[in-house]
């Protein structure tokens, strides 16, 4: 199971077709909002519409017991949000390829009157093969339905947020080309345009500070990608790309450029409309006219200058502001605390608690660990006992428990093969369960838990279901195969004809058979030739008696019945 801003992630298969999907089940604490849950499924059910490679497609959206259920296409990958902080900065090449991907999304999806609204690293996946992915259409345009539920994203959607999306204007094309803008200066830089004390610390900033430039974090990009970059994420919506089509006209050329090895000293950038930028350029500056030097005239000497005399009043006023300053300075210096000694083992909400109690800054890195449960800190610095001054920061190590694994798919393996295949992964064998299977070999693995492909801590127990084959039918001991009545004088025949005669078969079916049976009786002329002469179905303890008419001598024909396609008695008669 996987969790985000709104919805609990389950991998789900479906037993018609077999296909692979992810239901997304909405957390409790937004279901009581109706006015969200109706635009969110309202919104989820037209995207259902969105039929592109590089979107995740929805199947099906319904409320069941209350709760909104979303169906939607597996993606299997990993979010670019996690490849960012793994390998970031991108190579330029793979950052462009992206970005083109979902650009194209976008547009199919503008096209159809759709806006993401939500473009962010962690809504998009790259698979294993390399192919891009958008997730979450519909969630991102209905988190304007209440305030509530728009503060609540605020903490993962605050980087990647527009403006005017910040001002309380709606969403729109040039919206998710801003959003897309930070996208890849992250994916270049490995860092976010913005940062701030906190999520609304980080959305003012996006409405008042310049915009950033890629170059100047990463030197080796070049002026048309930091342009491009920067053209997307210009504060005035109507100097930033005003189509995706736009957008993707400069990608492709920046692709034909890498592609074949041609210069990108070129800009989209004709000037920077930045207001912000605007405004500083536009400041007035004074500038003095060079005044000219009148020629010297000698100075009577009447003792010490006053030049010398100024210079050691200033020297003496210097002396004195910096002995204050000093003195103030050890006056009104911060506390100094120990960072406590039991923050190892400690839950991180409590941890941070201790911390700002005693004046003390957090951050906070995470890390996979498989001794230490998740949430809980495993390491500090500086370490516990350290002395520092209120307001220094100390960093928490906290654990995401144990690294995730991938259930390897038992589907159809013998038992051994499975165990062997669950300790390489380091999973334990669970539960072992048998059941009946005609299509599956006895021994085989039928089904399991978790499925297979499915993220799972290490040790995680995996239960089976064994095949025991085919279930095997009750034992007819009641087949009877007599003549039809008194035996009737046959008519001399010549060597070449064959007798014909009427017999009767007589099954009985068990009472212990389970559900019904499908009875079929066939027959075999000593000539060789076969018919099926009787095929119905019937309950368990019926009895039958279809007549049969054979064509050879005593001996040479057969009869043969058959239960659930399977034979049970073959008669010479």
């Amino acid at each position: 199971m996987a969790e985000g801003i709104f919805f609990y992630t389950h991998r789900a298969r479906d037993l018609q077709t077999a296909r692979v999907l992810a239901v997304k089940v909405l957390k409790p604490e937004f279901a009581s909002d109706e006015a969200f849950v109706t635009r969110l499924a309202a919104e989820s059910r037209s995207a259902i519409t969105l039929q592109h490679p590089h979107i995740s497609h929805i199947y099906d959206v319904f409320r069941h017991q209350g709760t909104l259920v979303i169906v939607t296409e597996w993606v299997r990958g990993m979010n670019l949000q996690d490849r960012i902080r793994r390998v970031a900065p991108f190579p330029l090449g793979v950052a462009i390829d992206i970005v083109q991907a979902c650009a194209e999304a976008l547009n199919h999806a503008h096209e159809n009157g759709f806006i993401h609204g939500d473009i962010r690293p962690e809504n998009i996946i790259i698979t294993p093969d390399g192919r891009v992915k958008i997730t979450d259409f519909g969630v991102g345009a209905s988190t304007a339905a209440t305030t509530r539920i728009q503060l609540g994203a605020l903490q993962r959607t605050a980087h990647y947020l527009a403006p005017e999306v910040a001002q309380g204007h709606a969403a729109d094309a040039r919206t998710d080309i801003y959003s897309l803008g930070c996208v890849l200066f992250e994916m270049l830089t490995g860092s976010v345009p913005y940062t701030g004390d906190t999520p609304l610390a980080t959305a003012v900033k996006h409405l008042n500070e310049p915009v950033p430039s890629v170059k100047e974090r990463n030197h080796s990009v070049p002026n048309a990608v930091d342009g491009l970059t920067r053209k997307c994420m210009l504060k005035d919506p109507m100097q930033r790309y005003l189509s995706v089509p736009a957008l993707l006209q400069d990608v492709r050329a920046v692709q034909d450029a890498l592609r074949n090895d041609r210069p990108l000293t070129w800009t989209p950038l004709k000037e920077m409309h930045d207001p912000v930028v605007a405004a500083e350029k536009a400041r007035p500056r004074q500038v003095e006219a060079p005044k000219r030097r009148a020629a010297p005239e000698p100075e009577p000497d009447y003792g010490p200058s006053g030049k010398l005399l100024a210079g050691v009043a200033l020297l003496g006023l210097l002396l004195v502001v910096g002995f204050f300053f000093l003195v103030t300075r050890f006056v009104s210096a911060p506390a100094v605390v120990a960072v406590p000694s039991n923050l190892i083992g400690m839950q991180r909400l409590q941890a941070e608690a201790v911390l700002a109690k005693l004046g003390l800054k957090v951050e906070v890195r995470e890390d996979f660990r498989q001794d230490v449960p998740e949430g809980a800190i495993f390491e500090a610095a500086p370490p516990p006992g350290t002395d520092l001054r209120s307001g220094k920061s100390v960093i928490l190590y906290v654990s995401r428990g144990a690294e995730p694994v991938t259930v390897p798919d038992l589907s159809g393996k013998a038992l051994p093969q499975a165990q062997q295949e669950l300790a390489a992964a380091g999973l334990n064998r669970g539960t072992i369960k048998e059941e009946w299977s005609e299509v599956i070999p006895k021994g085989q693995v039928i089904s399991q838990t978790p499925v297979g492909g499915a993220q799972s801590k290490k040790k995680t127990a995996v239960n089976m279901v064994i095949s025991k084959g085919p279930e095997p039918v009750p034992e007819l001991d009641a087949v009877e195969v007599r003549p039809d009545g008194e035996p009737e004088p046959t008519p001399d025949t010549t060597p070449q004809e064959l007798p014909s005669r009427d017999m009767v078969v007589e099954v009985r079916i068990p009472r212990s058979a389970t559900g019904t049976q499908k009875v079929a009786v066939m027959t075999r002329n000593e000539d060789g030739s076969e018919q099926t002469v009787y095929e119905q179905e019937h309950e368990p303890g019926e009895t039958i008696e279809p007549v049969v008419t054979l064509v050879g001598n005593e001996g040479k024909c057969e009869v043969r019945v058959y239960i659930n396609g399977r034979l049970v008695r073959k008669t010479k008669v």
